[in-house]
């Protein structure tokens, strides 16, 4: 007989770059820890490289999501309350990396890496989502031009610190295709 297991995303952290988070939402215990480690709130911390919602000129340190796809994924991995994401008990760091369209720059997108990165350690992150796409590749991307090179040198640099890195495929409904940067 199989002992049964209850999953949870407690003692993890996942790095979501997105549109950013509602963090006021109370499935998400309705707080940002300001980047306190040690902060009670689902939402430990983040950044925001695209502060205006716009053509991404400005940044600051608050990822609220004015689109509301960030948060749907942000949900997905550690909602808890009134409804009940796959990890809850996970801690989100939120790299808001998109404009108030949902449309992403490469270099934010590598900066958000980066970021999360360079503060595994300090927030304990052990994964890294993207759930973004561009592109359609039939093959492996990462030496296909300076943007995808970018960005496979960030994913390489996390996966070398055992950080897993999480990237949508497309929703597209290629059977024979990928997207970038899921290609790398």
């Amino acid at each position: 007989k199989r002992a049964e297991i209850n999953l949870t995303g407690a003692s993890q952290t996942v790095c979501i770059i997105d549109t950013g988070v509602n963090y006021s939402r109370l499935d998400f215990g309705g707080c940002y820890g300001n980047d306190d480690p040690n902060s009670n709130c689902t939402v430990l911390g983040g950044w925001d490289f695209c502060g205006n919602d716009g053509n991404c000129a400005i940044e600051d340190g608050d990822p609220m999501d004015v689109m509301g796809h960030g948060t749907h994924v942000a949900g997905i991995v550690a909602a808890s309350g009134s409804i009940t994401g796959t990890g809850p008990g996970a801690k989100i760091v939120m790299m808001k990396a998109a404009n108030a369209t949902g449309s992403f720059f490469t270099i934010n997108i590598i900066s958000a890496i980066d970021w999360c990165v360079a503060n595994a350690s300090k927030f304990n992150i052990s994964v890294i989502s993207m759930s973004l796409g561009g592109a359609r590749y039939y093959d492996y991307c990462d030496d296909d031009g300076a943007d995808n090179t970018g960005i496979a040198n960030s994913i390489n640099n996390a996966v070398a610190k055992n950080i897993s890195v999480v990237v949508a495929t497309g929703n597209d409904g290629w059977i024979d295709s990928i997207s970038s940067p899921a290609c790398i």
